[in-house]
């Protein structure tokens, strides 16, 4: 066989592609990050395995699951072609609320035992916010593959103390690089110092790290114990990839106000082709100078310097309901200066980044802003915004589920959305993780929307999940769900905020039932 070549693109999908003297042979995909890329799309555009032919309840199903020590809210993540112990493996991720990273054979059912594993230390108590569980390992990891890394975030418990730790992780053994692990630290810019105990602290968005520079936002760091409901904060801080114990920079969305967490429901932060990376805040105060809750952020590299930003305008009102935009978080779009963003209340901004629009009103606001949802009408109602958007060659197409509505999918065309629905689905669960969209390229035919469902309404507790697969040409036609034959492809319990993971014709489902399933065709390709 011939040379190697790495392909990538600014979309973090990569892949492996043997050029030989015929054709070239696509080898497997790597998913190193939330959301599959950089855009944060929640598109799998490499997908030459399955599609609508051949995912239904005959063809296709469960084929093994990966045993954890707990539930599992970051999503799963794999690297292709990695050796460890002298052989070589796809190797499936995971990362636990019991705060265990594991190495898993992402093909072969049959091996069932972790490649390796790795604790890193004693998780905390759950909570309403999480559900009665332990509250380790929330965000999703990022691996970055040229140097075998992978970097996460872990909640560990200690003598009455609950400290965030960054953790770097070689994907080969376990072992900590870098100088890991890490304690974090929040400095606030008032009377409170600097804290380190943070106990119902959320690192929920995923890591992000470009360049050699890590990005880690978090939710609800707290500086008075005593007054848990109004004064959770939002922080973003970077760090030097190659030395942990550098770090760069810190931004606080609300240092002389309240709240302004950023959560983004699991999310990555986005990052753009020049440095500049995106966020979402949760609802906090707003004064358009050191103050940026209910807003989309704009950021310059490893400074953290603001660059640009959008508040919609009715962000008091927002924050009052607990309706803000952080639960959807950032998507750029492909091959375009756009990005889009939405929340709680259904509604989706497409935002220039070149001119984010700062205070919507007479002098400024996004490029278009429409009600994508139907499920808002009473305070937090939603909980969640999952999108997911598929960059075709000639228009996009954007998949939007909340917890309150159906799957709906909408054009996009010259650079604008058509805000009359091209498909709504029928099927309307409790709650939904939010769609995933698995392709081979612009193939409109190849194309599969995938979510998973409960009949639940609750945030927390367990409740059975439903694996669903939609035509995405036509998402009123379901094509498959795991309770066509429950026997055989019972799912386990649900997972809020996590979409499946699609990758070299499997899906990977993280459960509360301390496992991921894995769906894939019956009796091999």
């Amino acid at each position: 066989m011939g040379r190697m070549r790495i392909l990538s693109s600014w979309l973090g999908v990569i892949s492996v592609v043997a050029v030989t003297i015929g054709a070239p042979v696509r080898a497997p995909v790597t998913v190193p990050m939330s959301q599959y890329d950089y855009g944060r799309t929640g598109a799998n555009l490499q997908e030459s395995i399955l599609n609508p032919s051949n995912v239904d309840a005959t063809h296709f199903g469960k084929l093994f699951s990966r045993n954890v020590d707990d539930s599992i809210y970051a999503l799963p993540l794999i690297v292709a072609d990695v050796e460890i112990s002298g052989q070589r493996h796809n190797v499936l991720f995971i990362a636990t609320m019991g705060n265990t990273v594991y190495a898993f054979d992402a093909d072969d059912p049959a091996q069932s035992e972790p490649l390796w594993s790795c604790n890193l230390g004693t998780p905390a108590p759950g909570d309403s916010w999480i559900g009665p569980i332990h509250h380790g390992i929330l965000g999703t990891p990022f691996i970055d593959v040229p140097t075998g890394t992978l970097y996460v975030v872990a909640l560990v418990s200690k003598e009455n103390e609950y400290n965030l730790w960054l953790n770097a992780l070689d994907i080969s053994n376990g072992s900590p690089k870098y100088n890991s692990p890490q304690l974090l630290s929040f400095p606030f810019a008032g009377s409170e110092g600097t804290l380190t105990n943070v106990k119902g602290a959320l690192q929920r968005a995923g890591l992000l790290m470009v360049d050699d520079v890590l990005y880690i936002a978090f939710a609800n760091i707290v500086p008075d114990p005593n007054d848990q409901h109004w004064s959770q904060e939002g922080f973003v801080q970077t760090f030097n990839a190659r030395d942990l114990k550098q770090r760069f920079a810190v931004f606080q969305t609300t240092p002389s106000g309240r709240k302004g967490g950023i959560w983004q429901a699991g999310r990555g932060i986005a990052a753009d082709g020049d440095g500049n990376i995106y966020l979402s805040t949760a609802g906090g105060s707003y004064d358009g100078v050191t103050n940026f809750g209910s807003s989309t952020l704009k950021f310059t590299g490893r400074s953290l310097k603001l660059a640009d930003w959008f508040t919609p305008k009715n962000h008091e009102y927002l924050f009052l309901q607990n309706i803000d935009i952080s639960a959807g978080g950032v998507t750029l779009i492909p091959n375009s200066p756009l990005a889009f963003a939405g929340g709680k209340e259904g509604v989706i901004f497409l935002l220039n980044r070149n001119d984010m629009g700062k205070l919507e009103g007479a002098a400024g606001g996004p490029l278009q802003r429409f009600q994508a949802t139907e499920g808002c009408g009473q305070k937090d109602c939603a909980q969640t915004l999952g999108t997911a958007f598929w960059s075709r060659q000639n228009d996009g197409m954007l998949y939007v589920w909340d917890r309150q509505d159906v799957l709906r999918a909408y054009h996009f065309v010259n650079g604008r959305f058509v805000t009359t629905p091209a498909a709504v689905s029928a099927v309307k669960p409790g709650m939904t993780g939010g769609p995933t969209v698995s392709a081979n390229g612009s193939d409109v035919a190849s194309g599969i929307v995938w979510a998973v469902t409960t009949q639940s309404t609750r945030s927390g507790g367990l409740a059975p999940a439903t694996l669903r697969a939609f035509r995405a040409a036509d998402v009123r036609q379901e094509i498959y769900n795991s309770d066509m034959n429950h026997a055989r492809d019972a799912l386990g319990d649900f997972t809020k905020f996590a979409p499946p993971v699609v990758a070299n014709g499997k899906v990977y489902v993280p459960t509360q039932s301390k496992a991921v399933a894995v769906y894939g065709l019956l009796g091999g390709r």
